[in-house]
């Protein structure tokens, strides 16, 4: 059984539980996002334990690797409610979910939804992903912010990408929050947070980052954002609310992708370095 950063089995255990999910379905244009979860974990066995930026080694609290759901073949409705029975049974953990294509989040926040009450959803994500339905489905990866807004209170950070009725159903909901890419400064994010619940549940698809980063995903949009942007958005939201869980989804390792991996996997345990430290 391979373990997250080849930890000791001593260690393979504990408070965070790391679920890889490999699905795709009606991608929109670069496949390879079932891959993704296996790439980054291969990667994070050449990380550091210490996190020097927060002064921490998380590692410590326990870091548990299920078996990959392997849900290539299955419908879109199977892959939520197979994810959702799987984060049902981690009570009093924190999850992070491992994707397989953005759609993943939806049984993300289903199975959440079992385990905690009321709870907004921050995505970070270069796409509003807002459609009624894409492809036949309301479950495709182009619909999961518009699912989720059924529920939730969202902030939607990043988005660089839309249809023009994706723009007219946001602007007429008042739970949905968005901050566009060249529109983002720590103040605007700062006035937003109050507006959502104090628990939080995390998405972060990888193309919210610019592509001179991250070139390994279904659909790179230029004038992304850089790291360091989207750890002090994590940190900030680390700060002010409980996190809840969150995913890493829409790698799609397919060229020359190692130090995209490494700097994802440095990104799951950056997110496990905020939650050791400001778990509140």
């Amino acid at each position: 059984m391979e373990r997250w950063m080849n930890l000791p089995q001593e260690y393979s255990k504990g408070m965070f539980v790391i679920i890889p999910i490999e699905y795709e379905k009606d991608v929109t244009y670069g496949k390879g996002t079932s891959k993704g979860s296996s790439a980054i974990i291969d990667a994070s066995k050449h990380l550091e334990y210490y996190d020097e930026q927060f002064d921490i080694e998380p590692f410590e609290k326990g870091i548990e690797l299920v078996e990959p759901l392997q849900l290539q073949d299955v419908s879109p409705e199977e892959m939520i409610k197979t994810v959702s029975d799987t984060i049902q049974q981690q009570k009093n953990k924190f999850i992070i979910g491992l994707g397989g294509d953005h759609a993943v989040t939806i049984g993300m926040v289903q199975g959440m939804e079992q385990l905690h009450d009321d709870f907004s959803v921050i995505i970070l994500d270069a796409h509003a992903d807002f459609r009624d339905s894409w492809n036949n489905s309301q479950y495709n990866h182009a619909c999961v912010a518009k699912q989720i807004s059924k529920n939730h209170t969202l902030l939607s950070i990043g988005v660089r990408s839309m249809d023009i009725d994706e723009k007219k159903s946001i602007d007429m909901n008042d739970n949905v929050h968005l901050i566009k890419s060249y529109d983002f400064t720590l103040e605007r994010l700062q006035q937003i947070l109050p507006k959502l619940k104090q628990k939080v549940y995390l998405s972060i698809d990888v193309d919210v980052f610019d592509p001179s980063f991250i070139r390994n995903t279904g659909t790179p949009e230029p004038n992304g954002l850089q790291l360091n942007t989207i750890i002090t958005i994590l940190k900030t939201v680390f700060e002010q609310k409980k996190v809840i869980g969150g995913d890493v989804v829409e790698f799609a390792p397919n060229v020359n992708y190692d130090a995209e991996a490494y700097s994802l996997a440095k990104l799951v345990y950056k997110i496990m370095a905020l939650y050791s430290k400001f778990n509140h």
